[in-house]
């Protein structure tokens, strides 16, 4: 279900038209689920790009996951499956080496779409309490790139020269895209209720990952970059001047590590680590450069 139909979706899939964004969309969407016959729904819908403002990036996230939920509690679905982000830890100061799942989601307030995320998960976390008959799962996956990734994040790292925070050496967990798809997949077939880190073993400095792809760093003094960066989210993905990702200087900053040990324990270690995901990043992207 999306508001249009996905490209490249196989021809066997069903698909359903849906705005979330609709004043009546939970109600469409209980029928659906109900017509359907659905048992369990996974909650993807969320802005990859967070475009010009929070305004409309609220309405979907925050407003369209509502409708989510009031349609999953009408039909008492067997499983629920919510996409959530590792971000929602927030970069911080007195962040410890690795965040496990019990640490608070403190977000960012330079970053509304991460602000919002935090917020669909307390409103999960009211509707697990409440629904008991679903089994009711969060991902937090950390940053995810691959051949086919796409977005903000993929968008900066795909850059020759890429902006970096003057003074500053982060360290990267990067999940490779078919390790994140395996773990959705199993959480869809049978459940998995609880809230899980998703992420690869291992992390690596940014400059590491750079030099090993052969990309120059470019590092900008904060005000500099954070400026280049809301000129970008103001004009979209179009643009060629960098957007970083959501939470400005600080995401490169300061530490935010997920701990992977418990969602590992549940659905298997990823076969990707954050290098080699980094280097199928690299290289797909090389093979797609005009010669």
């Amino acid at each position: 279900m999306d508001r249009t139909r996905p490209p490249g979706l196989p021809s066997q899939v069903r698909f359903r038209p849906l705005d979330l964004m609709a004043p009546d969309a939970a109600a469409r969407l209980a029928e659906l689920l109900q017509r359907e016959g659905v048992e369990v729904v996974v909650h993807l819908a969320f802005r990859r790009w967070p475009g010009a403002g929070p305004t409309g990036q609220r309405g979907l996230d925050v407003f369209g996951s509502r409708q989510v939920l009031r349609a999953c509690a009408a039909q008492r679905l067997a499983q629920l499956v919510v996409a959530g982000t590792t971000q929602c830890y927030g970069a911080h100061p007195d962040n410890p080496n690795y965040l496990s799942e019990q640490h608070a989601l403190r977000g960012h307030p330079a970053a509304p779409s991460v602000q919002d995320r935090c917020e669909v998960e307390r409103l999960v976390a009211d509707f697990a309490a409440r629904e008991a008959q679903t089994a009711t799962t969060v991902l937090r996956c950390c940053w995810t790139l691959g051949p086919e990734a796409a977005g903000p994040v993929a968008r900066w790292l795909s850059r020759p020269l890429v902006p970096t925070l003057l003074g500053y050496d982060p360290l990267l967990q990067l999940l490779h895209e078919r390790d994140c798809l395996a773990v959705f997949e199993q959480a869809a077939l049978s459940p998995h209720p609880g809230v899980f880190n998703i992420v690869a073993p291992g992390v690596a400095p940014l400059s590491v990952l750079l030099g090993a792809a052969g990309k120059r760093a470019l590092p900008l003094p904060a005000p500099l970059l954070q400026g280049l960066s809301a000129v970008a989210r103001r004009a979209g993905p179009g643009l060629l001047t960098p957007q970083l990702p959501d939470g400005g200087p600080d995401t490169l900053r300061y530490l935010w590590v997920a701990d992977g040990a418990k969602g590992w324990a549940e659905f298997g270690r990823p076969v990707y680590s954050t290098r080699e995901t980094w280097a199928a990043f690299v290289a797909a992207r090389r093979l797609r450069s005009p010669r």
